[in-house]
């Protein structure tokens, strides 16, 4: 690890540990332009920075750090959410929510959780060339069932930088994996989480700087809501352009998602239902009126349970 990626992990780590809050504060612009008179005291060491090469986005890190090193300062952000504005609070439709606005090289650049009791509060941050974006690429996030798994898409993203960063999330007691999903579009960068329980969950997105922040807490569900379902699917290949090539066959599905199963494979799947006579007339439509050949199966599977792998003949 060279140095500026040594000091790039260290913001990043010093900005995971800002607690995050429901609600700003009426504090907020008081703390920021304290923030920005100790930045004018720091200016030689900021100019250091940039010379070093260190992104803009690095530098506002930075600047986290420092307010926190100011007892005044850190005591006037305890009740700030970050340092972006609120934007809006994503309404879901059917399980289904976006926002953002076109932009092209973005960089999926780093995800982070923070803990508030029993909430946890997943954060992603975008850069473009290098430097804080101060607003949201345009985004789409899903949440489905059978297993619990929320999928983001982020458009106009020509790097995912932030891959690196499942294994933190899944440190979470309530994330049970991470994974990237394969994509031909190159300025499409997507992954799912999938979650150890029922949750509820909240999308915000933010500005200046850009991020998106989904808070999660666990929910309680009903036997009857957690009855086991039969799913329409493919079988499981590796990560790479077949699963895509899969993926674009079944496109006609309504319910299409990409999964990962129990073993490591990837598959794709065309819905899930309650009975296996209607998840096998699913089968008989997209054959008979889409003319879809891919070979497909039927798993029964309970709530929760992740998929597991099946071979084709």
């Amino acid at each position: 690890m060279n140095i500026l990626d040594k000091k790039l992990d260290d913001f990043k780590q010093a900005y995971h540990d800002i607690e995050i809050p429901d609600e700003l504060a009426a504090v907020t612009q008081q703390a920021i332009e304290r923030g920005k008179l100790h930045r004018k005291r720091t200016k030689a060491r900021t100019r250091w920075l940039k010379q070093a090469g260190i992104s803009a986005a690095a530098v506002f890190v930075l600047f986290t750090v420092s307010v926190n090193t100011m007892p005044s300062v850190a005591s006037a952000l305890e009740n700030v959410p970050g340092l972006g504005k609120l934007v809006k609070i994503l309404q879901f439709n059917k399980g289904s929510a976006g926002g953002g606005t076109p932009q092209d090289a973005v960089d999926v650049s780093f995800i982070t959780v923070q803990k508030q009791g029993d909430q946890e509060n997943i954060i992603l941050n975008f850069t473009q060339d290098n430097e804080v974006q101060e607003n949201a690429s345009s985004f789409h996030v899903s949440f489905t069932e059978y297993p619990n798994t929320m999928t983001f898409a982020v458009g106009g993203a020509r790097r995912f930088s932030a891959v690196k960063d499942f294994e933190t999330l899944k440190q979470s007691p309530y994330i049970q994996d991470a994974y990237e999903i394969i994509s031909l579009d190159d300025s499409l960068v997507r992954f799912n989480v999938t979650f150890t329980e029922a949750i509820a969950y909240e999308v915000k997105e933010y500005k200046e700087p850009a991020q998106v922040v989904i808070t999660i807490s666990p929910k309680e569900v009903t036997p009857e809501d957690q009855q086991p379902v039969y799913a329409v699917r493919t079988a499981s290949v590796p990560y790479g352009e077949t699963l895509g090539a899969m993926e674009e066959s079944l496109l006609v599905a309504d319910n299409m998602r990409v999964l990962k199963d129990k073993q490591g494979g990837y598959f794709v799947e065309a819905g899930y239902y309650r009975t296996e006579a209607q998840a096998q007339e699913k089968i008989k439509q997209l054959k008979d009126e889409f003319g879809v050949v891919e070979p497909l199966f039927v798993e029964k599977r309970e709530y929760l349970e992740v998929p597991g792998g099946i071979v084709a003949q």
